[in-house]
């Protein structure tokens, strides 16, 4: 598999969840990842296995386009996947890809969020095209026949619940607080939430807790803890996912706020619901295009409607109906589309092809 691993990125994570799965089910799987990058999104932030080859670079996280292809063609697979396929050094995989075609099966997942502009992502030839929804298929259909594309659902990561009290002491948290989780490279967007935190603050005692690389964020936050009267608790990590499922444990509730107004017709989801979910931390998003697909298992507000963001926190912290009902539907979601699941479903897809 050609993808993002160990990393700060959507394709990173559907790749870990589905890669990881078919190593249980007693799968060979060898991993060809990228070198790094220069800005916090596809930020490596966990210790690669022996199994993953870093083979390549990319323009896209700002480093080399640059590709080992020894270590990619010598390398003995029956199946070649490839997760988001703009993001790769295309020129360089084209070179090669003829020789690839030759000795595996080749397949394409689409993480792209409309029909691409870039004519060479047109030129690569598979046996498979992988897409999350129909709504990606409907723009794949423009351009690649219906029997070559197949909907397989991005896989959310298992339930693996914790005891609060005990990540709490092993992270150094307060027991007594209601702990508001900000996470990842766009905290930055959750700043238009600051103030309604600070009003909930006077009737819930609060501690915003923030993690985060990116400097802009931290400098927002940093503002925001001298200019409220609200406690902010700003660690600068991007935790590996044993980590973040700690914090997750740990925490009342994770809220995402975003507000973007698309001028083009994109077709989003949010990784971040998939691989959060699993930890039973409610989650409290805005109404964005980015979360579109989720209604039952998190906690919607419209996002200018900061009154109803309150209501929705509080929902979480009264423990009511609201809450119940959110926590049997992230269980029904996650039983749906589990990572096994869905790995399952890609190794089923692989036979077909061969």
């Amino acid at each position: 598999m050609m993808t993002p691993w160990n990393a700060n990125s959507g394709p990173s994570i559907c790749a870990e969840l589905i890669g990881r799965e078919w190593i249980k089910a007693g799968c060979e799987l060898t991993v060809f990842s990228h070198d790094g990058s220069e800005t916090c999104d596809g930020a490596i932030i966990q210790e690669d296995e022996p199994f993953v080859k870093r083979c390549f670079g990319t323009s896209y996280w700002k480093r080399k386009d640059w590709l080992d292809t020894e270590t990619l063609l010598k390398a003995p697979y029956e199946t070649f996947l490839v997760q988001h396929l703009l993001i790769m050094p295309m020129v360089q995989l084209l070179d090669v890809f003829p020789r690839i075609t030759h000795k595996a099966k080749t397949v394409l997942v689409v993480h792209e969020n409309n029909l691409p502009k870039n004519p060479l992502f047109f030129r690569f030839t598979w046996d498979a095209i992988v897409c999350f929804d129909e709504r990606y298929r409907t723009f794949l259909l423009k351009a690649f026949s219906s029997s070559k594309t197949h909907m397989i659902p991005f896989p959310y990561h298992p339930m693996v619940t914790g005891d609060k009290r005990r990540a709490r002491l092993e992270l150094g948290l307060p027991y007594e607080k209601k702990i508001v989780l900000f996470f990842g490279y766009s905290v930055w967007r959750n700043m238009p939430i600051m103030p309604p935190l600070a009003d909930l603050n006077r009737k819930y005692p609060l501690l915003v807790l923030a993690l985060s690389t990116d400097e802009a964020s931290l400098r927002q936050l940093e503002e925001a803890r001298k200019s409220l009267d609200l406690p902010i608790q700003i660690r600068r990590e991007a935790p590996p996912l044993p980590q973040l499922y700690r914090y997750l444990h740990a925490s009342d509730v994770l809220v995402k706020h975003v507000d973007e107004d698309w001028k083009e017709k994109v077709v989003l989801l949010s990784s971040t619901i998939h691989m959060c979910l699993g930890s039973g931390c409610p989650i409290v998003v805005s109404d964005a295009k980015i979360f579109e697909r989720y209604d039952r298992q998190v906690l919607k507000y419209h996002v200018s409607d900061l009154n109803e963001f309150k209501a929705r926190l509080i929902d979480v912290f009264e423990g009511t109906e609201t809450l119940t009902k959110l926590r049997e539907a992230a269980i029904q979601c996650i039983e749906r589309d589990s990572a096994r699941r869905v790995a399952e479903k890609y190794l089923r897809l692989f036979e077909s092809i061969r």
